[in-house]
């Protein structure tokens, strides 16, 4: 060990910085839209942008990331998103 940082036991070595900003893909039958955000700002930003540009009121849509529902606090972080990743949007179905 010559006692330079990364050389500190038990820790890997120093991890370039992530991007502060992620490109996210939102799709949903018949669309994609592409969103640059940060990857700490709450997706709720997002979802609210999407449904404004496809007419779509927040209630009547889920969105899903890997097949998990997304909800409005979650932020890229927090889901470990990376860039280029995807959103989907379905219809939110209501019954039984």
């Amino acid at each position: 060990m010559d006692g330079s940082p990364g050389d500190a036991p038990g820790f890997p070595p120093a991890a370039p910085p992530a991007t502060e900003h992620l490109n996210i893909k939102v799709t949903d039958n018949n669309n994609e839209v592409f969103f640059k955000i940060k990857r700490t700002t709450q997706l709720k930003k997002l979802m609210d942008a999407f449904c404004e540009r496809q007419g779509k009121q927040l209630s009547t849509v889920r969105f899903l990331f890997d097949g998990t529902r997304v909800r409005p606090e979650d932020s890229p972080d927090t889901l470990d998103m990376a860039d280029g990743d995807t959103l989907e949007v379905h219809q939110e179905q209501i019954g039984g």
